[in-house]
């Protein structure tokens, strides 16, 4: 399917006609919408709390039709009307459908009267809790868990390097007991294994439930007495792992190995995507003014993946910068996936007296949020040599 932008307001777009045909197709909506502040931006961001919660009732009744049956909906949000949006969401998607809600770290402020507030929110709902899949991502697209892991497998690698492989695994226990320690985590002492290469990890007992029974593969040189009171797994499954070079042996038992670098988990509830990598993101394609707030790619691509399959659509109805296109686009191509996106954004014009107008203008660019919306998503497809492969709609 082709990616879509729709231009104009949301809640018209999403209960027209032409929308009719995502109803009860959308897997993931991401929605960073309105925090209802006073702060200065170069578009609007403030209504009455009441106003406010209007607003959102109409678009997230309108939402809940698009999803799947077991879709997901993200919200990012502050503390200005998170109370008011879980209570409007618990009406809205049923207080059973709540999965839970996600606290994302935020930079350091300095100007704070009482409470430094260094969190935002992201609240999370689905459209049938019962149907939901699992929630698990690999500990490498976990920013702290990435960076222990890199420091721990440099750590043992040196060691390799300067006193051998057999040294290496003796010491790893020992290191990876203070790592348990420090980062006050359990889940890492499995991983007490290191082989040629390098790569540390976790022996998986190559025993099963069943009837005991004696193996002998002449192709790998694998022979093997029956066990007591269980059975072993398959020849094919031996032949596999043989061949991946992920079989081992301890004590003359058979194992495969499980490598710490892919080792997953349940997603955590406190994420470190800092808002300034949503602007680092619009600098790294040149455009770092362009847009005031923008949202992580990173953490787009950390939903998208907790919560969508290989073919699937997603949805952002407050699109912004296009941060959830560049996120799909990424996803796509690591991961191997054909996910699609919807966009929609209302036709809003720049704050004449903005930064970011001075940029519109430099970058020749018609001053409302649509058009660097699209911007932004040509000058990333400009920028990895891709064809543009959305199509454009205009609601009055």
């Amino acid at each position: 399917m082709k990616n879509e932008i729709y231009v104009g307001d949301n809640l018209k777009v999403m209960t027209s006609q032409a929308f009719d045909k995502y109803n009860d197709k959308i897997k993931m909506i991401y929605i960073d919408p309105p925090y209802n502040t006073n702060g200065e931006k170069s578009y609007n961001d403030k209504n009455s709390s009441d106003e406010w919660g209007s607003f959102m009732r109409k678009r997230l009744i309108a939402s809940r039709k698009l999803l799947k049956n077991d879709g997901v909906i993200f919200i990012s949000i502050d503390d200005n009307e998170y109370a008011n949006l879980k209570l409007i969401c618990d009406d809205v998607f049923k207080k059973e459908n709540f999965v839970g809600t996600f606290i994302t770290q935020q930079a350091q402020r300095s100007n704070a009267k009482h409470i430094n507030t260094v969190h935002e929110y992201i609240v999370c709902f689905a459209k049938d809790k019962n149907l939901l899949h699992k929630f698990v991502i690999n500990r490498m697209e976990i920013p702290e868990d990435k960076k222990m892991i890199e420091k721990l497998s440099s750590e043992i690698k040196k060691i390799i390097e300067l006193e051998g492989l057999e040294v290496a695994n003796k010491k790893l226990k020992s290191i990876i007991k203070d790592y348990c320690y420090n980062y006050n985590i359990t889940w890492l002492k499995n991983y007490s294994n290191v082989d040629e290469n390098g790569n540390i990890f976790f022996a998986v007992d190559l025993s099963t439930p069943g009837k005991p029974r004696a193996v002998d593969i002449p192709e790998i040189n694998l022979k093997l007495d029956p066990l007591p009171t269980r059975g072993w797994s398959s020849d094919k499954r031996f032949i596999q792992l043989y061949k991946e070079n992920r079989l081992c042996f301890k004590d003359g038992r058979p194992y495969s190995k499980h490598y710490l670098y892919e080792s997953e988990d349940n997603v955590p509830s406190m994420l470190r995507f800092f808002s300034r990598q949503g602007t680092n993101d619009l600098k790294k394609l040149g455009i770092n003014d362009l847009f005031d707030t923008p949202k992580p790619v990173e953490m787009l691509k950390f939903l998208i993946r907790i919560s969508t399959n290989k073919d699937d659509v997603v949805l952002d109805y407050f699109a912004g910068s296009g941060s959830l296109a560049q996120a799909v686009y990424e996803v796509n191509e690591e991961d191997n996936k054909n996910i699609s996106y919807v966009l929609i954004q209302i036709r809003e014009k720049i704050n004449p007296k903005s930064e970011v107008y001075k940029e519109c203008e430099k970058f020749n660019i018609n001053p409302s949020v649509d058009e660097i919306l699209k911007f932004r998503i040509n000058r990333f497809l400009d920028k990895k040599k891709k064809e543009i492969d959305f199509n454009s709609y205009y609601f009055n």
